[in-house]
């Protein structure tokens, strides 16, 4: 199986940000096009997930799973003595889970339902630059 999906979780949460950092770093060259596992989103969950508790902020990682490293998914950009967690999605989620009823997990306009919400990492980015500037 090549293509595979993860929840990318760091505890504490506080340290989200330096994953953020480190995929804007990373997007500046052409990482992602090439090698790795790439973040598509960002998902805050409303609900807990299993032992993630609800108030989560995630990165949904794209990719071969042999990818799903802080190395594979920053390509060295991470800096943080955070404690990352690599989350197979189908150990929390099916495909049809109605959890993700709602959820548009390709498009770059963000989706909410019940269980979580969804941006995508560019809008997130967007988001987050706008609030802190005002």
């Amino acid at each position: 199986m090549g293509y595979q999906e993860s929840w990318l979780y760091v505890q504490p949460q506080m340290c989200f940000s330096n994953l953020i950092r480190a995929y804007e770093k990373t997007a500046r060259t052409d990482y992602y096009r090439t090698m790795g596992a790439e973040p598509m989103s960002v998902v805050i969950l409303k609900r807990p997930f299993g032992e993630v508790p609800k108030g989560v902020k995630l990165l949904w990682v794209c990719g071969d799973r042999c990818f799903h490293t802080p190395v594979g998914v920053f390509n060295g950009n991470l800096k943080s003595p955070a404690k990352l967690c690599f989350i197979p999605v189908e150990q929390v989620l099916d495909p049809d889970d109605y959890r993700l009823k709602g959820i548009d997990l390709n498009s770059r306009a963000p989706s909410e339902n019940a269980y979580m919400k969804r941006y995508s990492v560019e809008d997130y980015i967007v988001r987050t630059k706008a609030e802190r500037e005002r």
